[in-house]
């Protein structure tokens, strides 16, 4: 019955687990060994983890208090300042158009020359009808600006947000290899005097040696994965100080019902925002060219000397249309106001779809946290205890006992990385339906 479980273990651990976390959880020591202190099953808080000189600890909080540093999210502000004026602009009133002339002239009958000048000035009155549709157009505009920087807002968050997970993800890794390169070379020196006594086989130290240096490969790949994403936190932070994140992998997030954050998102997300107010800029721009058919008005005054008289006066100065009546433009505004129609409609199914799919990732993902947690871990745990007695009474082989780690190791890992998934995940759900995460 033992040696059916023991095969049974072999079996269930499988070849395809990877090899730096091989040992994460061996504690298994040769008979009569003084029992070493496991790695704990829940990942270490980094708050827990004493800062090194010269290097910065932060909260996701602070990272919040610091996105006014990020260049997109001042580019959206300054496009916002920009549609500002822009209204500013369509509110403004056309200036008055003044001519002058001067000239000499001479009477048909005489010698008699002089200067004959002029003036004229002209008030266009066209801009009156459509002065209101230009500024409802601009202020769309501004409104659509302001959307779009929120929507660059939550983008440069969840950036920041998936950096600041990976960052607290390589932490913990880094730990936990660093705490298991330490327990492999100890076993592997334990193994080497067991075969100096012959107590055991050459080859168990061969394994043992070449597991050793698999570890302290993953060991160095984590270590860089490590500072290339601090390195990419501080750039976007803009600090000197290399980062230690401050994060408690433990907690599984849950995710909000689905239906109401559907429903907000459908009314107040600003893509949708966005594309609205797009919709209401073209439908001015089309008043706007519709309007623009009716003949320009422009009133003008004058004042002429001539030679044998001064004259002054007024007018009036109409455009005529005869060769054109602005269809081109007014169809082409037709087109682009029916296609931002359709983008909208478009838009908010994306963002539906989105939220859908963002919510059954989260939710995915806090569920294999939990159920790893709660159930899987605690049975590999105890498989994995059963087996590293039975290696303690000589009644199983090294190999065998590396083998049946193999089940708690990738389930350890698993763990850990659904804690860091369902974290971004639940955060990309949370950026969709405008909840800030805490």
């Amino acid at each position: 019955m033992r040696r059916r479980f023991l095969r049974a273990l072999s079996r269930l651990s499988g070849r395809g687990l990877r090899p730096c976390l091989l040992f994460l959880a061996l504690t298994v020591e040769p008979a009569g060994a003084e029992p070493r202190e496991a790695i704990p099953t829940t990942p270490t808080a980094a708050s827990e983890v004493e800062a090194p000189r010269g290097i910065l600890k932060v909260t996701w909080p602070d990272i919040v208090h610091l996105v006014d540093q990020h260049p997109r999210w001042a580019a959206g502000l300054l496009n916002v300042t920009a549609a500002r004026a822009a209204v500013s602009a369509a509110r403004a009133v056309p200036n008055p158009s003044l001519d002058a002339t001067i000239g000499r002239g001479a009477a048909r009958d005489g010698d008699l020359r002089r200067l004959e000048t002029g003036l004229e000035l002209t008030v266009p009155l066209g801009w009156i009808a459509q002065r209101r549709h230009k500024v409802a157009a601009a202020r769309a505009e501004l409104d659509a600006s302001q959307d779009e920087a929120e929507v660059l807002r939550r983008d440069v968050l969840l950036q920041l947000r998936v950096l600041f997970w990976n960052l607290a993800y390589d932490q913990a890794r880094v730990a936990v290899l660093a705490v298991l390169e330490s327990q492999t070379a100890e076993l592997a020196r334990s193994v080497q005097r067991r075969v100096e006594k012959g107590e055991a086989r050459p080859v168990e130290q061969s394994r043992i040696e070449v597991e050793l240096e698999k570890v302290a490969n993953d060991l160095e790949a984590a270590r860089i994965s490590l500072r290339v994403n601090r390195e990419q936190l501080q750039l976007w932070l803009g600090g000197a100080m290399e980062l230690l994140v401050e994060a408690d992998l433990s907690v599984v997030p849950k995710a909000l019902d689905l239906d109401p954050a559907l429903a907000k998102a459908q009314s107040t997300h600003p893509s949708i925002k966005t594309a609205q107010a797009r919709v209401q800029a073209l439908s001015s721009e089309l008043t706007v060219e519709k309007l623009a058919r009716i003949p320009s008005v422009a009133l003008r005054a004058f004042t002429q000397e001539e030679i044998d008289r001064r004259a002054h006066g007024g007018g009036l100065s109409v455009d005529l249309p005869l060769w054109n009546w602005n269809s081109g433009r007014i169809a082409q505004a037709q087109a682009q106001l029916a296609a931002g129609k359709k983008q909208l409609e478009a838009q908010a199914r994306e963002i539906a779809s989105s939220i859908i799919e963002s919510h059954g990732a989260c939710l995915a993902a806090s569920q294999t946290a939990t159920r790893l947690k709660e159930r899987i871990l605690p049975r590999s745990e105890a498989a994995a205890s059963t087996m590293e007695r039975t290696y303690q009474l000589g009644e199983a082989s090294l190999f065998e006992a590396i083998d049946a780690r193999r089940v708690l190791v990738e389930t350890r890992r698993q763990y850990l990385a659904a804690l860091v998934q369902a974290q971004i995940d639940c955060s990309r759900f949370n950026a969709l339906v405008g909840k800030e995460d805490d």
